[in-house]
């Protein structure tokens, strides 16, 4: 299984992630958020960072449909922090580097949190998800064409139903647990 790994140092924690002005139109005033210099400092460096890594490790983006696992060991500088607070930055950052499509296929896996004031960072490793869609893996999606859509008029480019399933949503028309389309035309 190929897979990405990469080091950062911590980044703005979404505590520190954006600042905020008041602006107006006119006579209404009203906040304006705009990431702060911290975190327009950490998206560059990192950014170069993970693309230097993708083409050194050969990583390439997942296919539409494919899930990204996101296993994350945690070393911060003092106890009580929250990590969930430090991985919107790096997430962001993977999207905009091109390491996924976006980041809403990411599943984030906490591994261990340390304790390390000397060198606080996060360590990750991303790896693709075996599954396709709503599908276990490439054999069980074979399955589903061959009991479903062989059966069909729409062939898979060109059906909704397929196209939905296959980006993870559920319809009424599909059934999950035996995994069979209810609306074969």
């Amino acid at each position: 299984m190929k897979s990405l790994r990469l080091v950062s140092p911590l980044p703005p924690s979404v505590n520190n992630y954006l600042s905020y002005k008041v602006s107006s139109n006119g006579r209404r005033k009203f906040v304006q958020a705009y990431p702060s210099e911290e975190t327009k400092i950490y998206k560059s460096f990192f950014t170069d960072y993970v693309k230097d890594q993708m083409n050194e490790q050969e990583w390439e983006q997942p296919e539409k449909g494919k899930l990204v696992f996101v296993k994350i060991k945690f070393f911060l500088d003092r106890k009580r922090k929250d990590p969930n607070n430090f991985l919107k930055v790096p997430f962001d950052v993977f999207t905009e580097a091109g390491v996924y499509l976006d980041d809403d296929v990411a599943l984030p896996v906490a591994e261990r949190v340390y304790i390390d004031s000397q060198n606080p960072r996060l360590e990750f490793e991303i790896y693709e998800a075996s599954n396709i869609g709503v599908f276990d893996g490439p054999k069980d999606l074979e399955d589903f064409k061959d009991k479903n859509c062989a059966l069909c008029k729409k062939k898979p480019d060109h059906c909704t139903i397929f196209k939905r399933i296959i980006d993870n949503r559920l319809v009424q028309e599909f059934n999950l647990s035996n995994k069979e389309c209810l609306a074969r035309r």
